[in-house]
């Protein structure tokens, strides 16, 4: 079968499936020690709840689990840069009612208060 690397994902899903549906794969790779790996699906799958977010009806915000596993990422690589910008990009976003906006917020100074001191 030939994939169509041309196809379109509708908003919210990524190579024809949903965001939600890549928990597992993500936890499996940061499990196995694949950061790389990691990252580079979890930055797709931000990309896609933002999509998601912007063209929904709904007033539900991003989804926060995605930017606070690319953040533990981060900092368990020491990418403190990296893990601020993503913080930040989430600080940007439409949120849900929660207790994951403070404990993001908390979370950014404290990779904030790292960065400067490296």
């Amino acid at each position: 079968m030939v994939k169509n690397i041309f196809r379109r994902d509708k908003p919210g899903f990524v190579e024809g499936k949903h965001y939600t549906g890549y928990v597992e794969q993500v936890n499996r790779l940061k499990r196995e020690g694949q950061h790389d790996k990691a990252v580079r699906l979890l930055l797709k799958l931000v990309d896609a709840t933002e999509a998601e977010s912007k063209n929904s009806d709904s007033l539900s915000g991003v989804a926060p689990w995605y930017y606070e596993q690319l953040a533990i990422v981060y900092r368990k690589e020491k990418r403190y840069g990296d893990e601020v910008a993503i913080l930040e990009r989430y600080e940007k976003q439409p949120k849900a009612p929660g207790a994951s906006p403070g404990k993001l917020a908390k979370r950014l100074k404290q990779a904030r208060t790292l960065q400067s001191s490296n």
